[in-house]
C-alpha cells in the first residue's frame, strides 16, 4: 500500500514536458571487468574517473574529520588526464556529504573546496569537463526524502561542475519504479540546471544493498536494454561502471558470458540509435 501511494504521488510530481535529453548520446566506459579491451571501437569512450582516497588527505591539523583537498595529488591527476589525452573527469567524493564524527561541511565549505579542486583540473588540463560522482536514486523513499535531503548538499558540488553525474544503479528488476525514479531525478536537475548535462550513473549488476536478494548479481539481457532506451529517453549519456566482483564475491573477467550478454545489448543499442552516438576518444596534446 505504501509503495503504491509513493508510486501515485512520484507520478504526480513528473512533468513530461522537458524532460527528453539532446539528440547526442555519449556512453562512457568506466568498467573494471578483469581483461576488458579498449572499447572504443564498439564506440564506448573513455571517462577519467578519481576515488576519494586519491583526492582527499586526512587534515594535517586534525580538525577537519573529513579531511582536507590533496592540493599536490589532484595537480598530478590534472596533469595526467591532459597527458593521457582525457577530456570527461568524474570524481568521486561521497564522504564529504554526511555527518562525520559529529561534524557536517557547510555550504560554504563544499562549494569552496569542489570549485578549488576543479580549477586545478581546468588549469592543467584546459578541455576538462567536471563533475563531481552522485545523487542518490536508490528507492521511491529514497527520491521522496533523501533525495530532497542529500541533494541539497550535493547541490554545493554542482555549482562548479560542468554537467551533472547523478546515480542511476537499479536495486530490483522493478523497471517502471525505476523510469519514475530516472524521471523524478532528471526533472529535478534539469529544473535547477537547465544548461548543464546529465550524464548518469549505471552498473550491469544490481546495486549491492545489503540483504537484498538481487545483490551484485548481473541485470538480463531485456532489463539492460531497457535501461539504455529509458537513459536515452531522458539522459545526454551514461557512464557504464562496474568493480571486478559478482554476487559471490568471485572474480569477474572480461570473457564472462554475463559480460558479454551486456555487452551484445549494449552493441546492439548503439548500432540501432547509429549517428546519434557521440564518441569521445583520448586527445593527447602535441
Amino acid at each position: 500500500m505504501q509503495k503504491s501511494l509513493l508510486r501515485g504521488l512520484l507520478a504526480a510530481l513528473i512533468l513530461t514536458s522537458g524532460m527528453v535529453a539532446a539528440e547526442d548520446f555519449i556512453i562512457y566506459d568506466r568498467m573494471d571487468y578483469v581483461g576488458k579491451p579498449d572499447l572504443t571501437k564498439d564506440k564506448l569512450s573513455k571517462v577519467f574517473l578519481v576515488y576519494e582516497s586519491e583526492l582527499v588527505k586526512p587534515d594535517p591539523a586534525g580538525k577537519r574529520k573529513h579531511g582536507v583537498l590533496d592540493l599536490q595529488r589532484i595537480r598530478e591527476l590534472a596533469r595526467q588526464s591532459h597527458k593521457e589525452g582525457y577530456r570527461t573527469i568524474s570524481t568521486d567524493i561521497e564522504s564529504w556529504f554526511s555527518n562525520k564524527g559529529g561534524q557536517l561541511l557547510t555550504p560554504d565549505q563544499l562549494a569552496s573546496d569542489f570549485g578549488q579542486m576543479y580549477k586545478i583540473f581546468k588549469q592543467e588540463n584546459p578541455r576538462a569537463f567536471s563533475c563531481n560522482y552522485g545523487l542518490p536514486t536508490e528507492s521511491y523513499e529514497a527520491v521522496l526524502n533523501k533525495w530532497r535531503e542529500f541533494s541539497k548538499r550535493r547541490q554545493q558540488a554542482t555549482a562548479s561542475c560542468d554537467y551533472l553525474n547523478p546515480v542511476f544503479y537499479i536495486a530490483d528488476p522493478d523497471l517502471k519504479g525505476w523510469e519514475r525514479d530516472v524521471q523524478t531525478t532528471v526533472k529535478e536537475i534539469r529544473q535547477r540546471f537547465p544548461n548543464k548535462q546529465i550524464i548518469g550513473y549505471l552498473w550491469p549488476q544490481y546495486y549491492s544493498a545489503a540483504q537484498s536478494p538481487h545483490f551484485k548479481k548481473f541485470i538480463d539481457a531485456k532489463t539492460w536494454r531497457t535501461m539504455l532506451e529509458i537513459s536515452h529517453k531522458y539522459m545526454d549519456g551514461v557512464i557504464i561502471w562496474s568493480d571486478k566482483r559478482d554476487d559471490k564475491n568471485q572474480i569477474v573477467k572480461w570473457s564472462d558470458p554475463r559480460v558479454q550478454t551486456m555487452m551484445k545489448e549494449t552493441r546492439d543499442f548503439i548500432t540501432s540509435r547509429g549517428n546519434e552516438i557521440k564518441v569521445e576518444g583520448l586527445v593527447k596534446p602535441k
